[in-house]
């Protein structure tokens, strides 16, 4: 592995233990073994590192869709709940366009590649934006505790899981 990998690596783990506001290129460098000015020259600011996280996010949550053998709107909206329900630091970054350079060709693509399946399982651009946001939003309500709150049920995730086969069920119907 070369010094940008073992930085990118470094960054997950910040970004893992203390969060998107936690990484510093500082704390990164010290992480990864190198010194402190290593990052620079391979990152032009802290913006592009997460960048370049957000966008192996991403690369990640594409894999993870395409890993769906039957690729129905409720199997792919399942395994986006999963993704991130199973990696939350990851996921809030790869949604946070304050922290990124919006504009990077990688992180553009690997965002586009990600929600391909989505619309392939639609063929309709507003219900894959309507079927994102829901998605998205189990995740975000899963995760931070409130969808619990809502239900008497045992299981937050399930419910998420289930409430996106609910939604696929009756549009698809």
């Amino acid at each position: 592995m070369g010094v940008r990998e073992d930085l990118l690596a470094a960054a997950r783990a910040e970004l893992d233990e203390n969060g998107h506001a936690g990484i510093s290129l500082r704390a990164v460098a010290r992480r990864a073994g190198v010194s402190h000015a290593a990052p620079k020259h391979h990152f032009a600011d802290r913006a592009a590192l997460l960048t370049a996280i957000a966008a192996d996010g991403f690369a990640s949550l594409a894999a993870a869709l395409d890993q769906v053998p039957d690729p129905t709107l409720a199997a792919l909206g399942r395994a986006y709940i999963d993704f991130g329900l199973t990696h939350p630091a990851l996921f809030d970054l790869m949604f946070r366009p304050s922290e990124l350079h919006t504009d990077d060709p990688e992180l553009h693509a690997a965002t586009e590649t990600s929600l391909r399946r989505l619309k392939t399982a639609t063929d309709d651009e507003s219900l894959t934006m309507i079927s994102w946001a829901l998605v998205h939003g189990l995740v975000i309500l899963t995760r931070d505790g409130a969808l619990g709150g809502l239900t008497e049920a045992a299981d937050p995730a399930a419910t998420a899981r289930r409430l996106a086969e609910i939604f696929a069920e009756r549009i698809q119907s």
